[in-house]
């Protein structure tokens, strides 16, 4: 979509917007009275909006200014060095290779995003109308939370839903997600699928063999199951008190950025790691019908033993360990990092590397706390993943939530509660596609 296009859409829905406050008020005037409470919030809400949209307006108009001047100028000049004269003449626009970068921390963006739209509604709930667009201008917020605001604005208008486009605020979320969690670090090695679909797996492998001239032909008969992905939701919720939510500083910026990836985080492994079966809300553990082999001891024989038996689960169900991953906690990767053969020297020689760098016997650890008492072992290409890349922000004052067996009366205690939901689900392919060794 070109400028032009762009204008045009804004006009359209500046005209629907004003539109929209005509038939308030003709609404109230034909009932001969002045428009109530609610109506008038409707309406500051509208101006609200076609102040945004019309900057919007202004902006492109410039650009569009803009863009005509420029066909009649010529490149920028440079000359400081023979190699920047030598672009100038070739017509290169950037011939002093200055780029330009954000001065923003990945992720800050997004939890001011979420502030400016929770400050708003606790106003809102006092009577208050502020548009999340004016709280993040009062608060000083970035300039990339306050464009991603304006264009918002015009989302409840069909003429304008091309002029949207994804925001990286969000993005950053995500992708600050990704680099935390068991199932994202695995994300790339498994098979992406829809949500609500019936995929048909194999459960029991076809055989075959050679056969003479003349003779029978053997038969094959492999099984096979259906393996249901369903949508699932997940939500974190991350409790704040009104007044960090009012702090206007990096440290508070930070807290929330912190707390809403650990509160996703948290769940999304837990979930993945146990070993329950799916139900309509939640998707079922890699661990659920999983091989279990109990942990002999914590010396070298025995891990060396445990680790034997637990490699022979996958190749006496025909499965290479091609790809296969480890998943166990850091704690449990340093007691491993720590045994020695009979010379003193690491008997794990690979373990010795940080956090994510470690492997054993050719295959690479994930190390998350979350793995606890367990080691596990799987192989990511025989699991299904469902995820629509997005979260959604939703928050509230007046619930009564329990966290970690403490209630909290949100109203009461003066705290808001930020809940973050992101849609994705995984199914095993094949049962057998994970085993672990429990040191519970």
């Amino acid at each position: 979509m070109n400028l032009a296009e762009q204008l045009k859409q804004i006009i359209a829905t500046i005209d629907a917007k004003y539109a929209d406050m005509e038939k308030i008020t003709t609404k109230a005037s034909k009932q001969k009275r002045l428009v109530d409470d609610e109506e008038e919030k409707q309406i500051v809400e509208l101006e609200s909006d076609i102040e945004a949209l019309e900057k919007n307006k202004a902006r492109i108009e410039k650009m569009i200014e803009r863009a005509k001047q420029a066909e009649k100028t010529a490149t920028p000049v440079a000359g400081a060095t023979a190699e920047q004269g030598q672009k100038t003449a070739d017509g290169d626009p950037n011939p002093t290779n200055i780029t330009v970068t954000e001065n923003i921390e990945k992720g800050i963006g997004f939890a001011q995003y979420v502030k400016a739209k929770t400050i708003s509604m606790r106003l809102a709930s006092k009577g208050t109308f502020v548009s999340p667009l004016e709280v993040a201008k009062s608060k000083g917020m970035h300039a990339n939370v306050t464009q991603a605001l304006e264009k918002a604005v015009v989302l409840d208008t069909q003429n304008s839903s091309d002029l949207i486009t994804p925001h990286q605020l969000s993005d950053e979320f995500i992708e600050l997600l990704r680099e935390k969690t068991i199932v994202d670090k695995l994300a790339s090695h498994m098979r992406h699928a829809p949500f609500n679909a019936t995929i048909a797996g194999m459960a029991t492998g076809s055989t075959a063999q050679w056969v003479g001239e003349g003779q029978a032909k053997p038969v094959t008969n492999p099984t096979f199951d259906s393996i249901e992905i369903k949508h699932h939701k997940l939500a974190g919720i991350v409790v704040m008190t009104d007044e960090l939510l009012h702090l206007s500083s990096h440290s508070a910026d930070k807290m929330v950025l912190d707390d809403l990836i650990e509160a996703t985080k948290k769940l999304v492994d837990e979930t993945f790691i146990d070993d329950k079966p799916q139900t309509s809300t939640r998707p079922a553990g890699i661990l659920n019908g999983a091989t279990k082999i109990t942990a002999t001891g914590f010396e070298l024989d025995n891990v060396k033993d445990d680790l034997a038996k637990l490699r022979l689960a996958f190749i006496t169900q025909n499965m290479s360990l091609s790809g296969a991953f480890y998943v166990m906690s850091e704690t449990r990767a340093c007691m491993y990092a720590e045994l020695t053969d009979a010379l003193g020297n690491p008997f794990f020689r690979n373990m010795q590397g940080g956090v994510n760098e470690k492997s054993i016997n050719g295959l690479p650890i994930i190390e998350s706390e979350t793995a606890g008492d367990k080691v596990v072992l799987l192989k990511p290409s025989e699991l299904y993943l469902a995820d629509d890349g997005d979260v959604q922000i939703d928050t509230s004052n007046e619930a009564t939530i329990t966290i970690n067996g403490t209630q909290h009366h949100l109203f009461q205690e003066n705290e808001f509660a930020i809940r973050v939901e992101r849609c994705m689900t995984w199914a095993k392919r094949r049962f057998f596609a994970s085993a672990y060794i429990d040191y519970a």
